[in-house]
């Protein structure tokens, strides 16, 4: 039977795209089904680590807004403090911008796209996997699931699982043009405000980018805590909105097992596979890493090298995902003593390098054990306690909220 494409990638994002330029560039025939038109609006922070651009083949400068050099902390909107660092630790774009970037670069490799299909379902049999669309479906050999959160790929083959729903609100705001400038090279971050929630505001060439997240089962104290979080920013720094050029929410899916990223001729990547930071809520480095190491096993596995795709699922799970399950650790732990690890970032110094090591990829959350010295013996012991401790926090805030507690 004809096929469409010899891989089909549902979903236009970061992971996306990124897989299809990887096979593109190798002679693959690869159709993109996007549901939405491009360039879109992404509701993101789209800060962009070091680590986030290392992986990316090719060069993003064009499209990079921002770089930042300072961090302002603060912790439930006290014991502020800044830390400045004489390196970027990051930089910041718009996600219409940068995603439209990425895209355009997989079509110059030789993908091709369709807009407004969005995938609804998918099927296989043993030779080709089907994509059903509302107004029709494709074939091809095989199909990458980059849909998202929501992933109807990953819901339809049976590979969505092990997924907590975190939930984050974020607004692009018009202010003063010199408040702007002022803050052109920092990056506001609030966390311990409530368990396993942080608020962030991020610079943006003429705007900022404002957000709260945190889990999802606390989503109805997002927006009293995004208001204190502009309370605080006009109070304390000057910062008064002017305009709300958008508010609104997305999931932000965590997986806290290692899984299948794989069934048949099917694999997901990014969002679908639920690769997001369970302790900031970043996901375009996985979405990027992920869909390059998807981009991979396929080129392999279309040439005969690979026998299935169970080496991407194996890939993924010794690289991603025990970063990620470190970070769910560490979440823990700062959930259980907030205000301590608030303070032992803002007096010591070598808790601060470790601090943009990791932020900007030079270090990874499985060495952070290690800066324990001696006392990493008991780490184990001190996240197994945390996750005790932040369950009992979250369950006593969701009834008593800000307020009273």
């Amino acid at each position: 039977m004809t096929t469409d494409a010899d891989v089909i990638i549902a979903g236009a994002g970061p992971a996306g795209s990124l897989a299809a330029f990887e096979l593109a560039r190798q002679g693959v025939s690869v159709l993109i089904l996007e549901k939405s038109m491009f360039p879109r609006y992404k509701v993101c922070g789209a800060g962009l680590t070091y680590k986030i651009l290392r992986e990316i083949p090719f060069d993003v400068s064009p499209v990079l807004e921002t770089r930042i050099h300072s961090i302002i902390f603060s912790s439930g909107f006290r014991e502020g403090f800044t830390r400045t660092s004489d390196e970027p630790m990051l930089f910041c774009s718009n996600r219409d911008v940068f995603d439209d970037f990425l895209l355009k670069k997989a079509l110059e490799a030789g993908a091709r796209v369709i807009h407004g299909k969005k995938v609804m379902g998918v099927s296989q049999g043993n030779e080709f996997v089907t994509a059903v669309t509302r107004s029709g479906t494709y074939r091809s050999k095989l199909l990458i699931g980059a849909d998202g959160a929501s992933s109807a790929v990953a819901r339809s083959a049976g590979l969505h699982d092990h997924i907590l729903p975190g939930l984050a609100w974020e607004a692009e705001i018009k202010v003063d043009p010199e408040v702007v400038k002022a803050f052109s090279q920092t990056v506001f971050l609030d966390w311990g405000s409530f368990p396993g929630g942080y608020g962030w505001v991020f610079p943006k060439g003429d705007h900022f980018s404002i957000g709260v997240g945190g889990p999802s089962n606390l989503s109805k104290w997002m927006m009293p805590y995004y208001k204190k979080l502009l309370e605080y920013l006009e109070t304390g720094f000057g910062i008064k909105v002017l305009e709300t050029i958008s508010l609104k929410s997305w999931p932000i899916p965590v997986r806290v097992k290692r899984s299948l990223f794989h069934n048949g001729r099917i694999l997901v990547a990014g969002d679908a596979a639920g690769l997001a930071d369970p302790l900031t809520g970043e996901g375009i480095y996985y979405a990027v890493r992920s869909g390059i190491l998807a981009a991979r096993s396929c080129h392999a596995y279309l040439q005969n090298e690979f026998s299935s795709l169970e080496p991407y699922t194996k890939a993924v799970n010794d690289e991603l995902m025990c970063e990620l399950l470190e970070a769910n650790r560490i979440k823990y732990l700062f959930n259980a003593v907030p205000m301590k690890i608030h303070k032992f970032v803002r007096d010591n110094d070598r808790a601060w390098r470790a601090f943009v090591r990791i932020l900007r990829g030079e270090r990874w959350y499985e060495d952070v054990p290690a800066g324990f010295g001696r006392w990493k013996v008991l780490w184990g012991a001190a996240c197994y306690f945390s996750e005790w401790i932040s369950d009992i926090k979250e369950r006593r805030f969701l009834r008593k909220g800000f307020n009273k507690i």
